[in-house]
């Protein structure tokens, strides 16, 4: 008896390949990819001159074919859990559905596997770093003594943690809302290198850093959710339609992240355009950008033109051929990616003149005046790119409602806009500058970032105009409004509107930050001043959702509770201010006593000022805020008298009457006694 495994398939039927073989091919196509790119590049192991530290060819050459499977592995687990999390059909209320579990699995097995990877390039990584045998690295004395004291393989050390943390995570998962999580740890997790990568000492340090991370992010999701699709593709246990549009939106920004980030990573790693043509390191670049450029093309082409005309029966083929060639380049990409990122630069390291300036990556700001505090420029393309996507997207939603014929009222969008301007200045002008070399300026800095700014858009009511402008999805799937519904109902919202917590987080944490260690430590790092000022402007952003948000938010605080909760913030900034203003030491001298200009003669008195600083610019948000919720508060006794009136029509007063004729009971009842 033959059964349906023994027959022979139908002549002109298309012949499966098994996955694994596939993975084995493109894997090994990525391995000669990185071989080459390492030749061409500069980066291929050389042993050394007798007398210098050799750590041997294992080393040299393994670290980098680590580096590969690290990342392949990386990419892998982002785009099951980008399928789970986006693409998969999914449930009532985010349950995960069969399909999504089981790419939740795989994605739990990729991220196990990536965390022993990790681990595997953290000892290559040192030995090649300390320029011994990797045998000898692999001694406890060794690793106890380097492993979290060079920048590189801290990075990897805390990607082997987050990824065996999403191992575990992915692995008991059941909704969407939890695998958007894991996601979001995942992606963090492969970050991690690119913060490492780069010396200060070789210029545009903040592009540098911002690029990188913004190139392995796009990078990552976009091939790891072609992964992904195309594994169902092979398998056909996935309706194609909806995740392949999904994708499709997903693809496109990652193509826009991947152009404009490898362009900045290559202007930040050349010295001149020229070396792309007369380098081996510049001429890999090129390869590479043509790869993605000939990678978007097909996607665009093939996915919007040739699979919207055909029938459901050629679908899944046509989609299989198209993910199968996609794979393929993606490998030679990454190949030559790993192969950039384990070969020296063209680019000659800058010395500055002090050692100030060469942590700071600039030479020194010239004595401060009103024109280059408030009108300098100094890019930080994070908070700049950032701040203008916000904007640009609030504009869209206004014009979408406006074109809809819904009123939006323009006070909210010149609010936005206002706070997104504060932003772009706090981060972008002058006073981004001298705020790394002046406690007294960082104050104003810090001060304007967290009081001003988030009162501004707060105002602006951004996810009430997000509910009104993005269009319901269809199903039990959730569209990007649903999430933000299921957003602002989550226990992660009742958390972070919570009064306790949005008064720890916006004065305590003050005392924490610049009273402890902890300000001069993230002084000193280019990630720890990105999220210092990010964790400003979140945590005025809460505060003043609180206490005046327009938006909507799970326990609304009563009015007068507002009123107790400013004062009261009100008060502890108050003798934070006046602790700073009293104090005997100048602040942060790890960071600031370095890094201090010849123009600051007394780093104690620039201490002072900083408090005076914190005290005077507390004054002007804080009338700004009391005037807003005075305003709020009589505009709801007004509501509520009005609607006390609508019911009194409707109802000829009934209250009224029974409270009367209750009175008049309890009189009659007296007079009886």
């Amino acid at each position: 008896m033959t059964t349906t495994r023994d027959r022979a398939p139908a002549a002109g039927a298309p012949v499966r390949v098994p996955v694994g073989v596939v993975g084995a091919s493109l894997l090994a196509l990525a391995a000669v990819a990185t071989a080459v790119g390492l030749v061409l590049a500069g980066g291929s192991y050389e042993s050394a001159l007798p007398g210098l530290p050799d750590p041997g060819p294992i080393v040299g050459w393994g670290t980098p074919f680590a580096r590969l499977l690290t990342d392949l592995a990386a990419v892998a687990t982002i785009g099951w859990l980008l399928a789970a999390t986006f693409l998969d059909p999914s449930g009532k209320d985010g349950v995960v559905s069969r399909t999504g579990r089981q790419d939740l699995r795989r994605a739990a097995v990729a991220a196990g596997v990536w965390a022993v990877l990790a681990l595997v390039q953290l000892l290559l990584t040192l030995a090649d770093v300390l320029g011994i045998p990797l045998s000898e690295a692999l001694t406890p004395s060794i690793v106890s003594t380097y492993a979290n004291e060079i920048p590189t393989t801290r990075a990897l050390l805390f990607m082997a943690v987050l990824a065996a943390v999403v191992c575990v995570g992915a692995s008991l998962t059941a909704t969407t809302g939890s695998a958007s999580a894991w996601l979001l740890v995942a992606v963090a997790a492969a970050t991690l290198p690119a913060l490492a990568g780069h010396s200060s000492g070789l210029g545009d340090h903040a592009l540098a850093i911002t690029a990188g991370v913004t190139h392995v992010l796009a990078a990552s999701v976009w091939v790891g959710g072609l992964v992904a699709l195309a594994a169902h593709a092979a398998r056909r246990d996935l309706p194609l339609e909806r995740p392949v549009q999904r994708f499709s939106t997903i693809a496109l920004v990652s193509i826009i992240l991947l152009a404009a980030s490898g362009a900045a990573n290559a202007y930040t790693r050349l010295d001149n355009p020229g070396q792309l043509f007369t380098t081996g390191y510049g001429q890999v670049v090129l390869a590479k950008t043509a790869l993605i450029l000939g990678l978007a093309a097909i996607g665009w082409v093939m996915r919007s033109r040739v699979i919207g005309t055909l029938g459901r029966s050629s679908r899944w083929s046509v989609f299989g051929r198209i993910a199968g060639l996609e794979l393929l380049i993606m490998a030679i990409a990454i190949g030559l990616g790993v192969a950039l990122a384990s070969s020296p630069l063209p680019r000659v390291e800058t010395l500055l003149p002090s050692y100030g300036e060469s942590l700071l990556g600039f030479p020194y700001p010239p004595a401060p005046t009103a024109a280059n505090v408030g009108l300098g420029f100094a890019l930080d393309p994070l908070f700049l790119t950032a701040s203008l996507i916000a904007a640009a997207l609030y504009v869209a939603g206004a014009v979408r409602l406006h074109r809809r014929g819904d009123a939006w009222p323009w006070l909210r969008t010149a609010s936005w806009l206002a706070g997104i301007g504060v932003v772009i200045w706090c981060t972008n002008a002058g006073i981004s500058v001298y705020a790394q070399v002046s406690v007294g300026l960082h104050m104003v800095q810090h001060m304007t970032l967290t009081m001003l700014a988030p009162i501004f858009l707060v105002l602006g009511a951004p996810a009430t105009l997000a509910l009104r402008a993005l269009r319901p999805a269809h199903g039990n799937e959730r569209g990007p409004r649903e999430w933000l519904v299921w957003l602002l109902h989550s226990w992660i919202t009742r958390l972070l509107t919570n009064p306790f917590y949005v008064f720890f987080v916006y004065v305590i944490g003050l005392y924490g930050l610049y009273f402890t260690p902890a300000f001069g430590w993230l002084m000193g790092s280019h990630v720890g001043h990105v999220a210092m000022q990010v964790h400003f402007i979140a945590s005025g952003y809460l505060f003043y959702w609180v206490l005046i948000g327009i938006d909507p938010r799970p326990k609304p605080l009563a009015y007068w509770a507002r009123l107790v909760l400013l004062l009261l913030a009100l008060s502890v900034h108050g003798f934070f201010a006046v602790a700073l203003m009293m104090g005997t030491q100048p602040l942060a001298v790890e960071w600031y006593g370095i890094v201090q200009p010849p123009w600051i003669t007394d780093a104690l008195r620039d201490t002072l000022d900083g408090g005076q600083i914190a005290w005077g610019l507390s004054e002007i948000p804080s009338v700004i805020v009391l005037v807003v919720i005075a305003v709020q508060w009589a505009r709801s006794d007004d509501r509520e008298a009005a609607r006390t009136d609508r019911q009194a029509d409707r109802d000829d007063d009934a209250d009224l009457r029974a409270y009367n004729e209750r009175l008049a009971a309890l009189s009659r009842r007296d007079l009886r006694e």
